[in-house]
């Protein structure tokens, strides 16, 4: 039998079942359907002839009797869910609109109007059936999104076999195998093979994405070509998946100002009108002399078309309807509120390091001042080791392809901001930048850090107390989404600002390759806080976009935290109001054209509902409106049309076209010229490395197709400053 839920804050709603925890509905209450409920048109159809026969009896021949008997029968038909629902109702001690129909249906009988009553019964009942199938559209996406996981996996047995088993059955730790065409039943790390996968369905992005040993994989993506292990490093309640139900959940409960509004409003309102229209029959006929059976008629007119139906529905239905839509894009929005704070929001503040780019740092020299490169760079790597920075990933990547083993550290620190520094061998090392290191008893290579940071690379420093060793030159590379990002939120008229712990010069470089109005660099965490105040204190709205540790804090104080989910940190997911679930910052535009659609939606909604129904109101009290005008079109009518309004959210399409930088990735380091031995550095054009074409280096927004981007003809000739002959690239 199928399931069918209550009403929550206005809204029918019914889902399937799914048999992982992933897919947890405890937050809704379920009811089995009725028989009613199950045979409605073998109901309706019936009620609606005999109302025919007797509004046709008492035309045709003025008999009242049988005429109005024939309404009652109609009603009985027709009234069983208005009136079961209108007494649980009662029984909760709430007015509500399902009590205002059955009272005017009731009421109507005793002037003799009965056929107007069993048709505004008929009308509400089917107008809420048609509100329900309105909606299955939303339900079927909601129902969707919970059953994307898989409910069995291949898990791998102590006989290298696979073993069938149920999803929740498997254990953190435990290795699966996942064949082309087969979804990934859980999140996890693949640890033996290679593959495409289709992520669409967590991310929103169409282009399956390239995974090899140690990349991670969400539960619900496709293998699409080949077969690969992966080792489970979060159990089914804790996936993207789970997510996203969690998301779903906490945003049903996390309430718009707007709706919060409705919902107070809705609960004094409906009292009010039942009063008033107790009035408008009494007070006519008892105090004017006036004509009671014409001013009680008009008093169930006015009960009728003041229900407060469309009201109620007009927020939380397009709400549920964006968010429902937002998760299917790839980006989680933790309360409907985050959506209706779109519309104050002044200023994006950016991070640097793994929001606006890549955050995929590599070393690419190693310029040294005494010892061998394999020494600066072991002592760093082993320094490294014991932080989670993404610098530190990058020196201990270039330590494993050296292949040199990381030496075991004492008394290790870390001075937020500026390095790291720890005893090996009973030796005191510093690794940081030149703030950290200039306090110490030796000059520092200036001119070489100031050639470094005009190339664009970032300087690590590596000493002892007393003897600098060398440098590690590490490079990141812009998003390729970043500057359609920036380019967006210039158009639809937001102010840019970017606040990172990196050098200035760099942050600099950064600001001007996507048109920032402000840059500001070698920020501490508290500092990174104070900015963000600062905003805050001449502007309406801030929203902060970060995806590492140290960003958290700055998400918490901004209006609105975004994070950018495929690589942000525990922390910062769970401090963000907004999740990005894969790196593709273009998703934040979507998010902004979606909630601004939905604010309007909801905004004509709520003035749609108010001027029907006061204009209907008015047209009650001097006597130009029916009953079954009331409901056809004051109530059943304007529900409808906002049901079918808020749907409109659903066919918004974003504009953007999914960009693959597969072809826009190079593993090249350097330029050589075997001639003369000259060595220079990959350049960069707006913020990535330039690509050879031909026999010259070009910009690689010449090598991309996109129409938010624009061309760019810098092109570098791939000959040696020194001797002319031809560059080779290594």
């Amino acid at each position: 039998m199928k399931k069918k839920l209550k009403k929550i804050e206005g809204v029918k709603m019914s889902v399937g079942s799914c048999s992982t925890s992933a897919c947890d509905l405890s937050f809704v209450e379920e009811e089995e359907e009725s028989f009613f409920e199950e045979h409605f048109w073998f109901f309706i159809v019936p009620s609606a002839i005999v109302l025919a026969i007797s509004i046709g009896l008492e035309f045709l021949t003025g008999e009242i009797f049988l005429s109005q008997s024939l309404a009652v029968i109609s009603i009985i038909l027709s009234s069983y869910g208005v009136v079961s629902e209108g007494f649980e109702d009662l029984r909760e001690k709430k007015i509500t609109a399902n009590l205002l129909m059955i009272f005017a249906a009731i009421a109507s009988f005793f002037i003799l109007h009965g056929q107007e009553g069993a048709t505004a019964i008929l009308l509400y009942a089917i107008a809420e059936h048609l509100e329900e199938l309105t909606t299955d559209k939303s339900k079927d996406a909601i129902r969707d999104l919970l059953e994307l996981a898989p409910d069995e996996a291949l898990l791998k047995n102590e006989q290298g076999d696979f073993d069938v088993v149920p999803s929740e059955e498997v254990e953190i730790g435990d290795i699966i195998g996942v064949k082309p065409g087969m979804k990934v039943p859980l999140d996890g790390r693949i640890i033996n093979g290679k593959a495409y996968l289709d992520e669409s369905a967590i991310t929103g992005e169409s282009v399956p994405v390239f995974k090899q040993e140690s990349n991670d994989v969400f539960a619900a993506s496709i293998v699409t070509d080949s077969f690969i292990e992966v080792q489970i490093t979060k159990d089914s309640t804790h996936t993207v998946v789970a997510q996203i139900a969690q998301s779903i959940q906490n945003a049903l409960l996390n309430k718009s100002q707007k709706e919060k509004f409705i919902e107070k409003f809705a609960r004094y309102y409906t009292p009010i009108i039942l009063l008033s229209a107790l009035l408008l029959m009494v007070i006519p006929s008892l105090f004017f002399n006036q004509d009671f059976t014409t001013w009680f008629y008009r008093g169930l007119v006015l009960l009728v078309v003041s229900c407060p139906c469309a009201l109620t529905l007009s927020t939380p239905l397009a709400n549920i309807m964006a968010l429902t839509k937002l998760a299917r894009e790839g980006i989680l929005v933790k309360g409907n509120r985050f959506i209706e704070m779109v519309e104050d929001v002044e200023v994006f503040a950016f991070d640097k390091t793994g929001t606006l780019t890549e955050g995929n740092l590599r070393v690419f020299e190693i310029l040294t001042y005494g010892p061998p490169e394999e020494k600066i760079l072991q002592m760093a790597a082993s320094l490294e080791s014991r932080s989670e920075h993404p610098i530190a990933k990058a020196i201990l990547r270039q330590a494993e392809v050296m292949e040199l083993s990381l030496l075991p550290v004492e008394e290790f620190k870390v001075v937020q901001g500026q390095g790291i520094q720890g005893k090996i061998a009973g030796e005191k090392y510093y690794v940081g930048n030149q703030t950290f290191l200039e306090p110490l008893s030796y000059s520092l290579p200036n001119e070489d850090l100031k050639q470094i940071e005009e190339l664009g690379t970032i300087p690590v420093l590596v000493g002892t107390e007393n003897e600098f060793l060398g440098i590690l030159t590490i490079r990141d590379a812009l998003r390729i989404s970043a500057p359609i990002l920036l380019n967006g939120l210039k158009e639809r008229g937001y102010k840019s600002v970017l606040i990172s712990g990196d050098k200035k010069k760099v942050c600099s470089t950064i600001g001007m390759c996507l048109d920032i109005e402000e840059t500001h660099g070698e920020l501490l965490p508290d500092q990174k806080l104070q900015k963000i105040q600062d905003i805050k204190d001449t502007h309406s709205g801030v929203v902060m976009v970060g995806d590492g540790i140290n960003d958290a804090p700055a998400l918490a104080l901004s209006d609105l935290g975004v994070a950018i989910g495929a690589s942000a940190t525990d922390l910062t997911l769970e401090t963000a109001d907004v999740i990005i679930m894969n790196d593709d910052l273009k998703k934040i535009l979507t998010y902004i054209d979606i909630s601004k659609k939905t604010n309007r939606i909801i905004k004509q909604n709520i003035w749609t509902s108010i001027l029907v129904k006061v204009s209907f109101a008015v047209l009650t009290v001097i006597g130009l409106m029916t009953l079954w005008l009331a409901v056809g079109i004051g109530d059943m009518g304007v529900s409808l049309l906002v049901l079918a309004n808020g749907m409109r959210i659903f066919y918004y399409r974003h504009q953007f076209k999914d960009i693959s930088s597969e072809k826009l990735q190079s593993d090249a380091k350097i330029l050589v010229c075997e001639h003369c031995q000259t060595k220079n550095v990959i350049p960069q054009h707006h913020g990535r490395d330039m690509l050879p074409l031909g026999e010259n280096l070009v910009c690689w927004k010449k090598m991309l197709d996109s129409q938010y981007l624009e061309p760019c003809e810098e092109e570098i000739p791939l000959t040696c400053p020194i001797c002319s002959n031809q560059l080779q690239i290594q």
